[in-house]
């Protein structure tokens, strides 16, 4: 009678794991596909019957930009090297809108100050054009770009002389009319602003300081450059990085690693989530995981009425991808550890498209970079 009641707590107990902790796939591990190419901070996405990639790779003295393709199931992977000549071209961003392809990088100049080049191609890798946006006297960082409605919208950050300050750009599709203005002028570093562009506004995200650390900031304004509003998020004595999110339906969710304690030399990264409102209301910030391992870029995807997440964790001697879901109202978290092999894992991207889940990174195999893609069924 005992071992009867005793596998029926298991059975019950299994089944409430289920229910409260949802799966975001079916294999307990990732099936990684070694590609052909090597590189560093690759990104993707998928569109149409392809995936379409961008990241940056040494020629020998310098990086250049590569990009390449492959099927939805993981075949005819074709690259093909953009770039060439001096200076180190790095953090290469994509977007792919109907036939184009849509591209930003950071290169310095001769001055050493970093400056905007905007890059695009056609779908079929024919039509490569570059062009160089900014110009010194001041370095510039981390840019992003969105496509919308026949116009580009960028943001980056960039040193006024003192401070890292965040500035948004756009240009039409045709390469004409850019545009670029300063949006931020307190005396604190800003660094690795997103944007994500949805119906007549424009929403941001970064981090900045604030004296002692690194605190979670917001802004949104109108489409044609008006209505600019920033807001500081978070107040707590512990660093915050890498921020990012997406907007769904009324709302806005948010990812990042932040230090678990005020030092961060004594402190672990840990995974935060948060959430609010599209108007700015009702934030709601929770620490996700407590483990002694450093846990570092999140990213995060919402789809259905789940919102999923995938980022890189150190595993005592290497960094390993994870990954995450939970329910929109934030209930339900449920984390995995997806690779084990002995090799640093690096900036892992992702995206969920039908009852796919597409995932790219880059390895650290010693002399080489190895770019590793995954595919998987989504479970709902």
């Amino acid at each position: 009678m005992k071992f009867i009641f005793r596998n029926w707590l298991k059975f019950l107990w299994a089944i409430i794991l289920t229910i409260l902790i949802p799966s975001l796939s079916i294999s307990s591990e990732l099936t990684p596909i070694q590609t052909p190419s090597t590189g560093y901070q690759p990104q993707f996405q998928v569109s149409g019957n392809k995936i379409y990639f961008v990241w940056h790779e040494y020629d020998g003295p310098f990086r250049q930009i590569f990009t390449a393709e492959m099927s939805l199931d993981g075949t005819g992977w074709k690259a093909e090297k953009r770039t060439s000549g001096q200076y180190d071209k790095v953090f290469p961003q994509l977007h792919v809108v109907d036939n184009k392809i849509y591209y930003v990088r950071q290169q310095p100049d001769a001055t050493k100050n970093r400056q905007i080049w905007t890059m695009e191609m056609n779908k079929d890798g024919t039509g490569w054009k570059e062009v160089q946006r900014t110009n010194p006297p001041f370095d510039k960082q981390f840019p992003q770009l969105q496509v919308m409605d026949k116009k580009i919208y960028y943001t980056w950050n960039e040193l006024d002389g003192k401070n890292r300050q965040i500035w948004t750009a756009e240009i039409n599709v045709d390469g004409t009319g850019w545009n670029m203005v300063k949006r931020t002028t307190s005396p604190f570093n800003k660094y690795e602003p997103q944007l994500q562009v949805v119906g007549d506004k424009i929403y941001l995200v970064w981090r900045e300081f604030n004296g002692s650390h690194f605190q979670v900031w917001t802004g949104v304004m109108n489409r044609d450059g008006t209505g600019w509003e920033a807001v500081k998020r978070t107040a707590t004595p512990q660093d915050k990085h890498n921020p990012t999110f997406k907007v769904d339906e009324g709302k806005i969710y948010f990812t990042w690693h932040e230090a678990d304690g005020p030092d961060w030399r004594k402190a672990r990264y840990q995974i935060w989530t948060a959430q609010m409102s599209i108007d700015g209301t009702g934030w709601q910030a929770i620490q996700r995981t407590n483990t002694p391992f450093d846990k570092y870029t999140p990213q995060l995807q919402v789809y259905g009425e789940k919102v999923y997440y995938v980022w890189e964790e150190s595993d005592g001697k290497y960094r390993q991808i994870w990954t995450a879901v939970v329910n929109k109202d934030g209930t339900g978290w449920g984390a995995e550890k997806r690779t084990r092999s002995p090799y640093g894992k690096y900036d892992p991207q992702f995206q969920i498209l039908g009852n796919k889940v597409y995932y790219v990174w880059h390895e650290d195999h010693g002399p080489t970079e190895p770019i590793f893609v995954s595919i998987e069924n989504l479970t709902f």
